[in-house]
């Protein structure tokens, strides 16, 4: 009986594996095969590298420069007058990794890259939701199949950041520091915003210290006596200190990353004008929300989402949450809903929600699969809220 008993946890063990690893596999064919579709509806060359072409927007052209050049130094006869200094390079370092040992081109390469980041992002997720089936189901759909799923497969920062956080994430719940800490210094090699991520490790490592029944006062106290956890603050920020010395040694300037945003008229300002001035921005007809009432709405409800993770006593992620959110809209709304989704522990606090009851995780399912075509039109059409 007890190996009887035995086999079948294995069997079951075996069945939920295969079912985790299935189930991300299964929405990203359905998302190729809806946006392609998508694709097709609109392009007279239906060939894959018009495809490829053709979901390579706005972000992605810079990628792929960074990419096949590397960084320009400023002036560049013949060149445009902005600099690619404002994209940071890890991402397009890995895809560039890959090109120089294989005959594929960039944009191929980047996107199947694109495809497998989002692929894992969702395996990493599944211990991050607390096996809860219904909200994975959802979340993968999300990424790989949803209305924003084109965001995973081009050239764009987001599949691997939301990878990136998503591990760090999974780290800090199993305390482990140093993992989270090179998770961090990736991401800060990633995206700007990607170096907040510490703030969620210190608050994490303070979590620790209290159920210790560490005091308050006695915090700095006992991070400084344990010489790990200094060193998974300390290399937390390594990319981005390390990007700023590249460009200090390239153009002099090894903050050119934040002076080059002039150039794309961001300039800093206060963000609540910025949000009402988008939310005041109203459609000359129609009733369809216009780009800039779409931007700040996105931003308002990922600032809704991220209370919602302090309400539920995730301040690590919702301080990093808020913020990411808050900086970037500090000079205006562009990319607003790009940011939001690829902040991963929204859009898992959106998942686990949604799949409260099966009505609304059936609904939310159903609205996720059939939008994804019409947000992909959208996309392919350089609708300006998306970029």
């Amino acid at each position: 009986m007890a190996l009887e008993n035995a086999a079948r946890a294995n069997s079951g063990i075996r069945l939920m594996v295969i079912t985790v690893a299935a189930v991300p596999l299964l929405f990203l064919l359905s998302g190729l095969a809806v946006r392609y579709a998508a694709f097709a509806s609109v392009s007279a060359d239906p060939s894959l590298a018009a495809y490829f072409r053709a979901f390579c927007k706005w972000d992605c052209s810079w990628y792929v420069g960074i990419s096949e050049q590397g960084y320009e130094r400023f002036p560049i006869p013949g060149h445009s007058n902005v600099g690619r200094w404002g994209f940071f390079p890890l991402y397009p370092m890995l895809v560039a990794g890959i090109r120089s040992v294989s005959p594929f081109s960039t944009l191929l390469i980047a996107t199947v890259a694109s495809l497998a980041c989002g692929y894992a992002s969702c395996l990493v997720a599944w211990p991050l939701l607390e096996k809860n089936m219904r909200a994975y189901v959802l979340y993968c759909a999300f990424l790989m199949s949803g209305p924003f799923s084109f965001y995973f497969a081009t050239f764009l920062t987001e599949p691997l950041f939301v990878l990136l956080t998503s591990c760090l994430f999974l780290a800090l719940k199993r305390s482990n520091y140093l993992a989270a800490g090179v998770s961090c210094a990736l991401l800060s090699a990633t995206r700007p915003v990607g170096v907040l991520a510490v703030f969620a490790t210190v608050i994490r490592m303070f979590e620790d210290h209290r159920a210790k029944g560490g005091s308050v006062s006695a915090f700095p106290r006992w991070l400084i006596g344990r010489p790990d956890l200094l060193v998974a603050i300390l290399i937390s920020p390594a990319g981005l200190f390390a990007y700023v010395l590249y460009l200090h040694v390239l153009v002099g300037d090894g903050f050119a990353f934040v002076h080059v945003q002039r150039a794309f008229g961001r300039v800093a300002g206060n963000p609540l004008l910025f949000l009402w001035d988008g939310l005041s921005y109203h459609p000359t007809s129609g009733w369809l929300p216009t780009a800039p009432q779409w931007s700040a709405l996105t931003a308002i409800a990922g600032l809704g989402l991220s209370v919602v993770l302090a309400v539920r006593r995730q301040y690590g992620a919702a301080l990093f949450c808020a913020i990411a959110i808050t900086l970037p809209l500090t000079s205006n709304l562009a990319s607003m809903v790009r940011y939001v989704v690829g902040l991963a522990p929204l859009t898992m606090l959106a998942a686990v929600l949604l799949s409260a009851s099966r009505p609304t995780f059936a609904a939310a399912l159903i609205i996720f699969l059939a939008t994804c075509y019409f947000m992909t039109v959208m996309w392919l059409g350089g609708y300006l809220a998306l970029v």
